[in-house]
């Protein structure tokens, strides 16, 4: 419906989420439960290791930098065919 409406946004619809109001609905909900989730990790904190700073930043960047950048693509995205499979979107 989406593409019928504005056929030159849809090149933007890189995840191809069902609509732009489940896309909002999906990322509301991802980050809710991404916050929960990472409020236990904020308080336990990280362990301390006796490393070179250079170890340190490539490990981080490559843990949480990684993590950061596909994690939400993909929860984004099963949320989002959740929502379209329950007729919510």
């Amino acid at each position: 419906m989406f593409a019928v409406l504005y056929p030159q946004l849809d090149a933007l619809n890189i995840m191809r989420l069902s609509s732009p109001q489940s896309a909002v609905l999906s990322a509301v909900i991802f980050n809710a439960l991404i916050i929960v989730g990472l409020i236990p990790l904020a308080l336990k904190g990280v362990a301390y290791r006796a490393a070179g700073a250079a170890t340190v930043l490539r490990d981080n960047l490559i843990l949480y930098g990684g993590g950061g950048l596909l994690v939400p693509f993909v929860g984004i995205k099963l949320i989002d065919m959740t929502l379209a499979a329950c007729g919510l979107a």
